[in-house]
């Protein structure tokens, strides 16, 4: 009785994976294949339901796994063309799911970095996905050129210190939603700019209705993450949190991991 029991349920828990996206898997071989590809030029590989543009092989297949494997952005989607807007889409994989598994959706997508949006520009047009809008420009609390840290990876981001030689044109998101009765999907992922950038655009999540927001903290900035929490609690979400990157293996005693960010997570949004 027992091992049958215990059959069952691994039965279950395998159908459930089976289930669990509409899209290919990377295959042992090709995972390994892609692994060992080097991170200095443009390659190009077809995934099945799309092809990709890409220079860092490591990035695409974390979050391949992540976007098309588990699907982490797939929402209930109740509108015939529903709103979605990518904030931070990086070369375009979570820009191509929305497009793709959402097909008669509008996407806003928006990526600073003009190196990576030149990727993010070539995957959107390669694969033909004409309901697509491009900025490259960052998300921000105004309309103004920003200091940006330019890494060529999903690590760049503004730069705070407005030291860097490098400029990018940001948006004032707050306004940019503003212009929408309702928006489907909201996807955040600015790399540490979360914070200012959600306060200013409080009065707008009431229309959202799915948030995926990754927030980026240091250990002793808890007050920036409980007012996250309670600005999205007071918009009428519910809200589910999963690790982003685990980096402190003992945090009692090493409390801070000396990198700009010691807390990564993904905070799940919905009503």
């Amino acid at each position: 009785m027992i091992i049958t029991n215990i059959l069952n349920g691994i039965g279950k828990r395998l159908r459930k994976k089976e289930q669990a996206s509409n899209f290919n898997k990377i295959s042992w071989a090709a995972e390994k294949l892609i692994k060992h590809q080097d991170d200095q030029v443009v390659k190009q590989r077809d995934f099945g339901h799309f092809v990709l543009n890409y220079i860092r092989p490591y990035e695409v297949i974390k979050t391949y796994k992540e976007i098309f494997t588990q699907e982490i952005y797939k929402f209930n989607n109740s509108s015939s063309n529903p709103v979605i807007i990518d904030c931070g889409a990086n070369i375009g994989l979570s820009t191509l799911y929305f497009a793709i598994a959402y097909p008669n959706s509008k996407v806003f997508a928006f990526e600073p970095d003009k190196a990576i949006f030149n990727l993010l520009q070539q995957n959107i047009n390669d694969n033909k996905l004409s309901h697509v809008s491009l900025y490259n420009e960052a998300v921000w609390t105004q309309d103004t050129e920003l200091s940006f840290s330019n890494k060529g990876s999903e690590a760049s981001q503004i730069d705070a210190t407005g030291q860097s030689a490098t400029k990018v044109k940001a948006i004032h998101l707050a306004k940019f939603l503003a212009q929408f009765e309702k928006i489907d999907f909201l996807k955040m992922d600015i790399e540490g700019a979360e914070f200012d950038v959600v306060k200013d655009c409080t009065t707008e999540l009431q229309k959202v209705q799915n948030f995926f927001l990754e927030y980026h903290g240091t250990s002793n900035e808890t007050e920036k993450l409980i007012t996250l929490l309670d600005i999205v609690k007071q918009a009428g979400f519910m809200v589910y949190i999963k690790i982003a990157a685990d980096t402190l293996d003992n945090p009692f005693v090493q409390q801070t991991t000396g990198t700009p960010f010691d807390v990564q997570l993904n905070i799940f949004c919905y009503k």
